[in-house]
């Protein structure tokens, strides 16, 4: 869901006033420690638990709003900061989140091509794209599959390398102020890169766990880079 689907739905949970507004971190949902934030009365209590239960396992947490006759979840696209209940729709916390302008560097890399940018909420104040060769599969045996192994072996060292570099230069000058990093790409690409770049092992704490669904890691890309980084995922829960 896009950062306007979210905020209009936030419109609409607050004009109706029906719900209560439950806000769990990701680490109070990781722990399971959420139960004394769920309404006292059923069935929004019960309805409220099993919506925080359908949202375990992601890194930024959940925002729960429960009525008598159904809930809604949103993972949001950014790590809810604080526990926090209340008996009435208020989407406060969520909206402040929506609405503000962090500072997020992004890496998006595939075999052959990356792309770096950095958001300034949903503008893009910086970016770099660029390709490396890179051989494809060789079906061959014997030593020329070993040698081909190795060559390729090392242009993707070679690519890891330029796109860590590049990403420090266009990091540089807004380093003092990122509060996020984001990766999209191939997941089994980007884990090699990650062991091999410094610079993002350092950013690991403000690294987000979900990873941006990206084809090509191209100018296109980074002009969508924040559509997908402020995506949320919403779900609703009826009362059975």
């Amino acid at each position: 869901m896009s950062k306007r689907g979210a905020l209009a739905l936030l419109d609409d949970l607050e004009t109706q006033n029906r719900h209560a507004a439950i806000f769990i971190s990701a680490d109070t949902l990781a722990a399971g420690d959420w139960i004394h934030l769920m309404p006292e009365s059923e069935p929004q209590r019960s309805l409220a638990a099993e919506a925080a239960r359908g949202a375990q396992g992601g890194d930024t947490g959940v925002a729960v709003f429960a009525a008598s006759d159904g809930a809604v979840s949103i993972r949001p696209p950014l790590p809810i900061a604080a526990d926090s209940a209340s008996a009435r729709a208020d989407a406060r916390p969520l909206r402040a989140m929506l609405e503000s302008q962090p500072t997020i560097g992004v890496v998006m890399l595939r075999l052959g091509r990356f792309a770096v940018c950095v958001l300034r909420g949903e503008r893009v104040v910086a970016s770099k794209t660029d390709s490396r060769y890179m051989k494809n599969r060789h079906r061959a045996g014997g030593q020329s599959q070993r040698r081909f192994e190795r060559s390729r072996e090392r242009l993707i060292r070679e690519l890891y390398d330029k796109t860590c570099e590049t990403a420090r230069i266009v990091f540089a000058p807004y380093a003092g102020e990122m509060e996020y990093a984001a990766l999209g790409g191939e997941r089994g690409v980007l884990e090699g890169f990650l062991k091999r770049c410094r610079l993002m092992r350092d950013l690991r704490a403000k690294t987000l766990r979900r990873r941006l669904d990206v084809r090509q890691p191209n100018q296109r890309a980074i002009e969508q880079a924040a559509r997908e980084v402020w995506k949320s995922d919403a779900a609703f829960w009826e009362l059975g």
